[in-house]
């Protein structure tokens, strides 16, 4: 019990200055290792109201988890908040996952990245000793659970008699909460480009923003990683391009109806906007192509792989968007239209082999850039966990802070997804940037 005490020393020594932990914090994280977890959380909710900073954090940690006390998201939120407001970058993390998920209080990308910022100020790093990995210490003596370890063996009976109607099981690790002290914890596959977002103070208000990612289709394979591609660029949408949360429509694992839907809403943001708004569209998911006429078609996850009628149409896309009068419009799509999915096998085509989309041409101020051309396949970036197209698209944003021109990602994608591909794949993949004819300063045009 001295090598635990003297490890949750050690982990918070680099913040003594900043932070003094109660003894009767320290104690009560001993009693809870010792398996006498009731007694350990209520002695840390007595120290919190001491205003102990590390034993309001505890708190908060025990009412999310259901540690020594009914789970009570909306208290663990306020112990969490408190904390955060102190300057504990363990409770900034906490605090900007609830805004992340909407987990009790509404969904706030801008509110996270404010916490999440701070957290970044404060080194990005959790200062405290897990009190996951202690409490699942401690459950190894369950016997002890609703115990006080200070009282007599009549107490302790009428406690064992109380303990035999109660269950106690090991917490599994979040995500991140803080260092781990008995055990490593699991930690979650996310490439360079999903963590270390850009921040911008700045606000696009007239760029608007839909985006369609498809995964999970009901008759064809999956589209490995479009879920988050589509969430991951979300992300950089609101973040580091400063597109307000309100003017971004998101949509995962799309229906016919529901790409028709959202695409109208689009066209309508245009018309109204009268030539002032900026619009982004991001497609990730399968294409089918018509073999007949080599038309090319988005896939909704309802759709089916030989029957180009249950699709979208690329011509048709393009004449939407680009009979509106819009400042600008960014068409991006991760997927191929040869009729090959992710993996490189036939989604489905009566001959059997890739088909020669034909490349169809946008109208207006549209500028299209796409994963591939041909009869090539868009591959994924197994490794990174996102397609490759998306994966330098993401690249390209993060390290220019989204102060880059559309010539320049296009190029940067372009010269980045070709050596990648045959380096990883073995195969070329080649991607194509389509400007309509109006769009002749299209490479100077930039997100914000």
């Amino acid at each position: 019990m001295r090598k635990l005490v003297l490890l949750i020393l050690i982990s918070v020594c680099q913040y003594t200055l900043a932070i003094n932990i109660n003894k009767k914090t320290i104690a009560a994280l001993e009693h809870i290792s010792n398996g006498y977890v009731q007694y350990g959380c209520e002695e840390l909710k007595k120290t919190a109201a001491m205003n102990d900073l590390a034993a309001q954090f505890y708190v908060g940690v025990c009412y999310e988890n259901g540690i020594g006390v009914d789970k009570d998201l909306s208290q663990a939120f306020k112990m969490y908040r408190k904390a955060a407001e102190r300057g504990l970058p363990d409770a900034m993390f906490r605090l900007a996952s609830f805004y992340k998920d909407g987990v009790i209080v509404p969904r706030d990308i801008a509110r996270e990245s404010e916490w999440m910022k701070r957290y970044s100020q404060k080194g990005g790093e959790p200062v405290l000793a897990d009190l996951i990995s202690i409490y699942n210490e401690g459950v190894k003596h369950s016997e002890n659970y609703a115990l006080n370890p200070n009282g007599d063996e009549e107490d302790k009976g009428n406690q064992i008699a109380q303990f035999k109607n109660q269950e106690s099981e090991p917490v599994q690790d979040k995500k991140v909460i803080s260092p781990i002290v008995v055990q490593q914890p699991k930690k979650e596959n996310r490439s360079d480009v999903d963590i270390n977002i850009p921040i911008t103070q700045l606000e696009q208000k007239n760029t608007f923003v839909l985006i369609i990612a498809n995964e999970n289709y009901q008759e064809v394979s999956k589209v490995p990683n479009a879920l988050n591609d589509g969430a991951v660029f979300k992300e950089y949408c609101i973040k580091t391009l400063g597109i307000p949360q309100g003017n971004i429509k998101h949509i995962s694992d799309a229906t016919l109806n529901g790409m028709k839907r959202q695409i109208t809403w689009l066209t309508q943001v245009i018309d109204v906007y009268k030539g002032q708004a900026s619009v982004i569209l991001y497609y990730a998911g399968h294409g089918i192509p018509d073999e007949s006429n080599r038309e090319s078609f988005m896939l909704p996850v309802d759709g089916y792989g030989n029957d180009t009628s249950s699709g979208y149409s690329l011509e048709k896309l393009y004449k939407e968007l680009g009979s509106k009068p819009a400042k600008s419009v960014l068409v991006l799509l991760d997927a191929c239209f040869s009729g090959a999915s992710r993996d490189g096998s036939m989604l489905a085509s009566a001959r059997g082999v890739a088909i020669k989309a034909k490349q169809d041409t946008p109208q207006g101020n549209v500028v299209v850039i796409s994963a591939s051309q041909g009869d090539e396949t868009a591959y994924p970036y197994k490794e990174k966990g996102h397609g490759l197209f998306t994966y330098y698209l993401l690249k390209k944003i993060q390290e220019s802070k989204g102060n880059t021109t559309f010539g320049e990602l296009a190029d940067y994608i372009s010269t980045e997804v070709k050596k990648a591909s045959i380096v990883i794949n073995g195969k070329m993949q080649t991607p194509l940037v389509s400007p309509s004819s109006n769009a002749t300063d299209w490479r100077n045009w930039k997100f914000r």
